[in-house]
């Protein structure tokens, strides 16, 4: 689990300067991006062990995402989970419709995000040897 890749994107510069502080003092390998679009083109060269995305983003919100990235082989099995400062319930009945892998509501807890992080990374590792 430990150098995991990590892609994270946000359109925030400070939040995405903060969760990426907190994966790599976690040990884990981090790729930041600003915007979407970008980060889906970095999929196939390098395929990220786990997406983290801002839901409301220019361009690309995080919805959009992470339906592109399950629209392509290369993405269908990539753990997602989406992050936004608000938690409507049509929101998370959104996260539960496009097949995102969990949600939290930010500002988050350390302890919080690192309990998701690891069981997604941990269900996917497992779920990848179950399949040999």
């Amino acid at each position: 689990m430990k150098n995991a890749k990590i892609f994270i994107v946000d359109d925030s510069p400070i939040q995405l300067v903060l969760l990426e502080k907190v994966l790599l003092n976690e040990g884990f390998n981090v790729k930041s991006f600003s915007n979407g679009k970008k980060m889906v083109q970095a999929i196939i060269p390098e395929r990220p062990d786990l997406i983290i995305s801002d839901i409301h983003m220019p361009e690309l919100n995080g919805f959009e995402l992470i339906e592109e990235v399950r629209s392509f082989s290369e993405g269908q099995n990539i753990p997602c989970f989406l992050v936004s400062s608000k938690a409507d319930a049509v929101i998370r009945q959104k996260v539960d419709a496009i097949g995102a892998d969990g949600f939290i509501k930010k500002p988050f807890e350390y302890q919080s995000l690192m309990s998701v992080v690891k069981s997604l990374l941990k269900e996917n590792e497992l779920a990848g040897k179950s399949a040999l």
